[in-house]
């Protein structure tokens, strides 16, 4: 019996093995709102993509409608409480993982105090906790430097408190 159970185990990962069988990822990801904690991101991988959520904070929110002025696209943030950003952790640029900065850390371009946000390791640049790229000083050249805001996945809300993923921007 014994050995009848092996080889049929063994049989089964020969097959899958050789017909690359594969899981299935799942179509979605739900995340339930209620249990991200506000202030910091929370962390998610969905479809081979790093995702990032935050729920701000009152004093988030007030900090990202001030920093807009200083992003590249200057996409301005609603005053809707409370508020969630959720984005892809991989530069559209060149596809670097981008690397969460908390509030108060040092940063590439020293001349404002950093909120928080993200970097990129690979091209010194960085995005806020809204995902928008920050623009390091007022007099970069914008056909030289400008970068693309963190790309939002596909998503949408069920039962007022389940916020949906459906597909994760390509990395």
């Amino acid at each position: 019996m014994i050995a009848f159970l092996v080889t049929t185990g063994a049989w089964i990962a020969f097959v899958y093995w050789m017909t690359g069988m594969e899981r299935k990822e799942a179509s979605y990801l739900d995340i339930d709102l209620t249990e991200v904690p506000t202030g910091s991101p929370k962390f998610y991988t969905f479809q081979r993509t790093p995702l990032a959520l935050v729920r701000t904070t009152d004093v988030m929110l007030d900090d990202l409608q001030a920093q807009t002025v200083h992003t590249w696209n200057q996409r301005p943030i609603a005053a809707e409480r409370p508020s969630f950003f959720v984005y892809s952790l991989v530069n559209p640029a060149d596809g670097c993982e981008v690397e969460h900065v908390p509030k108060g850390a040092d940063r590439y371009a020293p001349v404002r105090p950093w909120q928080g946000g993200y970097r990129d390791p690979c091209r010194f640049g960085e995005w806020d906790y809204a995902g928008r790229a920050i623009k390091q000083y007022a007099d970069q050249d914008a056909q030289l430097l400008q970068m693309a805001d963190l790309d939002v996945p596909d998503f949408e809300f069920r039962e007022h408190h389940i916020l949906r993923i459906t597909r994760a921007p390509k990395r």
